[in-house]
């Protein structure tokens, strides 16, 4: 069965995506069936939502409706009362733990990501994918070239404000090679198959396109919505051992580290989601200047034992078919 891409129904945005989407639940290519999309091979319908295609198959749906009524994040949200407490908490909260180096280090690593890049420039149909990161509304993204830039696509489980694509990561709704580059930051952890997503990305990849990712070694446990795991500067270039390594090391340093235990350690004590994160307002606030002594510390010979964060900058090697 054929289909034909209704211009007056499906939108430029999404029809110019069409060349590198897939069907999530086979991988056949997509086509245009009025305001929705089609596979072209198992028929199975995705819905559009905007300019944002939603491309997510039953189990992935269930496994993320899951999240929405389980996650203790969202739990804590509600008991905290009204939206406008809520909101008053992440007005007034303390800068992140990771701050300081974090945003220094992954500036830095974004621009050799970019240049890693360049050789695409001239494809004016070039596509980056940003995992995870459209609720975060571009902070991830300093460093990146313009290139890069005005031809990102940031991919959510949710069609949320700034997103491009709806879809699993385990499950890429793209074609085999048919992304100039991927970034992933302070996502991995919160993946059920962390070598299922990397697999994904390496599929996905053009042979030569480059990957930045980027990971918590010592962090609290956090949720957003779940929390499985952390990785060890070492662990973190086995997770990727497929591509070429250009560079990995510390993305955020012991100090970072030292500030995020101290921050967490006294809100521990109160059941009370209140009393929680009023203390860790308090000592947020109390502890946060002690991450600038990164500044050292971050470049010290053994940073990587007691880092925050770590990261992998690489490629998918240029002989990979």
């Amino acid at each position: 069965m054929s289909h034909v891409v209704d211009s007056a129904q499906c939108t430029s945005a999404v029809s110019g995506l069409l060349p590198a989407l897939a069907c999530p639940t086979c991988r056949a290519p997509l086509a245009a069936d009025g305001r929705s999309l089609v596979c072209t091979e198992c028929q199975h319908h995705y819905s559009v939502v905007g300019d944002v295609p939603v491309l997510l198959d039953a189990a992935s749906k269930a496994e993320i409706a899951g999240f929405r009524s389980d996650a203790e994040n969202v739990r804590l949200r509600q008991q905290l009362g009204t939206r406008g407490v809520a909101r008053l908490v992440d007005i007034i909260r303390p800068p992140h733990p990771f701050a300081f180096t974090r945003r220094r280090v992954n500036h830095a690593k974004r621009i050799a990501f970019s240049q890693l890049a360049a050789a695409s420039e001239g494809n004016a149909s070039s596509r980056f994918l940003d995992i995870g990161s459209g609720i975060l509304g571009g902070l991830n993204h300093s460093g990146l070239s313009a290139h890069v830039r005005s031809n990102l696509l940031p991919l959510e489980i949710a069609p949320t404000s700034g997103v491009g694509v709806v879809g699993d990561a385990h499950k890429l709704p793209f074609r085999d090679g048919s992304l100039d580059g991927a970034l992933i930051q302070g996502v991995m952890e919160h993946v059920r198959d962390p070598f299922q997503v990397v697999a994904e990305i390496f599929r996905t990849l053009k042979p030569g396109a480059p990957v930045f990712a980027e990971v918590p070694f010592i962090q609290h446990y956090h949720l957003d919505p779940v929390d499985y795991r952390r990785w060890t500067h070492y662990g973190f270039e086995q997770l990727f051992a497929n591509f070429t390594c250009d560079d990995a090391g510390v993305a955020a340093g012991p100090a970072s580290a030292l500030t995020d235990m101290l921050t967490e350690f006294p809100a521990l004590l109160f059941k009370s989601p209140a009393l929680y994160w009023g203390t860790k307002l308090i000592s947020g606030w109390l502890f946060s200047p002690i991450q600038l002594l990164d500044a050292v510390w971050s470049g010290a010979p053994h940073a990587h034992v007691m880092a925050g964060a770590v990261y992998f900058l690489g490629r998918k090697p240029a002989e990979a078919a």
